[in-house]
C-alpha cells in the first residue's frame, strides 16, 4: 500500500507541472477527432483489457447481476457515489465553481442523513442533481491540454491529462488516506471490488452493443470516450440526467 500511495502522490504532484504546459502541443479545441499518435500501443492494451473483460470481469458481472437485485445494485452505486463527495467537492472548489460546490455539499448532507448514509439518493428526489467532477476536468478548466489519447491497462480509455487526473483524485480521497494510514487493506479491497462491479454493471450492456454494432470496436469506444469527456468538461450530461463514470472501461 505504501508503494501505491507514493506512486499516487508522485503523479498528483507531477500533474501540477502540467498546468504550465502539456505533453502535446495540440489542444482539445483544435481537433474534432481524438489525437491518438500511440495507436498501435493503445490497440494492444485495449485488446488486453478486452481479454480481462472476457475472462474475468464480464462473467463476474453477469453473476453479480443475477444474484443481486436491481434495487440493491442501485443502492450500492448510490453509496459509492456519496462516498466520492469529498473528491467532487474538492474539484468544484479548485475549479472555482461555488454553485457546484454548494450542490455537492447539499447532496452529501441530504443523502447521508436522509438516505441512510447515501444508500438512497434522496437528493435527486428533491431535484438536487448528480454532477461528478474529477481532477482531469479540473486540469481542463485550468487550461491544460488533454495530450494524446492513452489506453490504460485495466482502467481503459484516458489521456495524458486524465491519467494524472486519476492519480490526483486518488490523492484527494480521504477514504484512501484512511485505508493507507490505518492498515485497512481489506476495506480498500472491498471498496475497489464494489466500485469495479458497480461501474461494470452500468456499462456492460453499452459495451456489448457497441462491440456488436461496430466495425472497429476500438475506434468506436475511443469516439464515445471523447464525446463523454468533452460533455463532462463542459458540464453537460450525456444522458439528460446524471452522468456515471465511463472512463474506467472501454
Amino acid at each position: 500500500m505504501a508503494l501505491v500511495k507514493n506512486l499516487v502522490l508522485g503523479l498528483a504532484l507531477a500533474s501540477t507541472v502540467m498546468v504550465g504546459g502539456c505533453a502535446s502541443s495540440r489542444s482539445d479545441a483544435d481537433y474534432g477527432e481524438v489525437y491518438d499518435p500511440w495507436e498501435p500501443y493503445n490497440r494492444a492494451v485495449f485488446k488486453f483489457n478486452e481479454g480481462v473483460d472476457y475472462v474475468i470481469l464480464n462473467p463476474v458481472t453477469d453473476v453479480y447481476r443475477f444474484i443481486v437485485p436491481d434495487a440493491f445494485r442501485t443502492a450500492i452505486t448510490n453509496f459509492l457515489n456519496n462516498l466520492k463527495s469529498p473528491v467532487y467537492l474538492a474539484n468544484e472548489l479548485l475549479q472555482g465553481d461555488w454553485h457546484g460546490a454548494g450542490i455537492v455539499t447539499q447532496r452529501f448532507v441530504f443523502n447521508t442523513f436522509t438516505g441512510f448514509g447515501g444508500i438512497l439518493d434522496t437528493a435527486s428526489w428533491e431535484g438536487i442533481t448528480y454532477e461528478p467532477e474529477d481532477f482531469g476536468q479540473t486540469l481542463a478548466v485550468w487550461g491544460v491540454d488533454s495530450g494524446p489519447y492513452f489506453v490504460l491497462p485495466f482502467f481503459g480509455p484516458s489521456s495524458v491529462r486524465d491519467t494524472f487526473g486519476i492519480a490526483g483524485d486518488m490523492a484527494m480521497n480521504p477514504v484512501n488516506w484512511y485505508v493507507w494510514n490505518n492498515d485497512k487493506d481489506d476495506l480498500g479491497t472491498g471498496l475497489l471490488v464494489a466500485t469495479v462491479l458497480s461501474t461494470k454493471d452500468q456499462y456492460i450492456d453499452l459495451q456489448r452493443n457497441l462491440k456488436k454494432d461496430s466495425l472497429d470496436y476500438y475506434a468506436a469506444a475511443r469516439s464515445v470516450w471523447m464525446q463523454r469527456r468533452n460533455a463532462l468538461i463542459n458540464d453537460r450530461s450525456t444522458n439528460g440526467g446524471s452522468v456515471v463514470d465511463y472512463d474506467d472501461y472501454e
